[in-house]
């Protein structure tokens, strides 16, 4: 009786373990999907521009907003990071996103929201086990269009910028004052080992799923290179 109730209770583990994979798996998947929607939009270009000068992502496949007078934000997502000298993208590491809101509110909102974060400054917060957007890291609504405007500094105005895709339309969001905090869960489930945020973001090269999704936007801002040189 006493090796059945063991046996039992290792399946149960097992059967846990591997729910908990396939749900951080699905978050992965989901940020792909939610890059391809955003992808997909004739004004993306701006957005394919600034990951292009960019060292980080950071996505979140749905992103809830809820409340009456007083709202909440949350959402499960991933952060990629690329090195500035070879080009190397890595990741995912796990967060959450929370947010408090006031005003005049009511209802449930989703989305993806998109995280482009153009600086050192900005990818060290996500290196943490936690920090809130907008604080000592500047965060501004993304730029929409073909194109950046020629005259702006994209990468020195704001450390961070935002996108949020919606049933078929997106567009810049602000999310300052969030709140960002490590998935130290996730992590350990998804590398088999507890590692910290930074150690992942330094050492884990994208593969599988998060490789499929840098490949994804390589290809789409080459692609809108070629575009752009046909139509000179």
């Amino acid at each position: 009786m006493k090796k059945w109730k063991t046996l039992f209770f290792m399946s149960l583990i097992l059967l846990l373990s591997f729910n908990v994979f396939a749900a951080i798996s699905d978050t992965v998947r989901g940020a792909r999907i939610a890059i391809e929607e955003l992808l997909s939009k004739p004004d993306s270009g701006a957005f394919l521009q600034l990951v292009e000068q960019a060292e980080g992502l950071v996505i979140f496949p749905t992103f809830y907003k809820l409340g009456f007078v007083v709202g909440g934000q949350y959402g499960e997502g991933i952060v990629l990071r690329k090195d500035p000298e070879s080009g190397e993208w890595y990741g995912p590491a796990f967060v959450n996103i929370y947010g408090l809101s006031w005003g005049a509110q009511a209802g449930v909102q989703s989305a993806s929201l998109v995280l482009v974060v153009m600086n050192e400054e900005g990818i060290n917060g996500f290196m943490g086990n936690n920090f809130t957007l907008g604080g000592s890291v500047g965060v501004s609504a993304g730029p929409l269009g073909r194109q950046l405007s020629a005259d702006v500094d994209y990468k020195l105005k704001a450390s961070i910028y935002s996108y949020s895709v919606s049933k078929g339309f997106y567009a810049g969001v602000s999310v300052a004052g969030a709140y960002i905090r490590t998935n130290d869960n996730a992590n350990e489930a998804f590398y088999r080992q507890p590692l910290t945020p930074e150690q992942i973001l330094k050492e884990k090269k994208v593969d599988g799923e998060a490789e499929q999704l840098i490949k994804l936007i390589e290809k789409a801002i080459s692609d809108s290179k070629l575009k752009d040189k046909q139509e000179l």
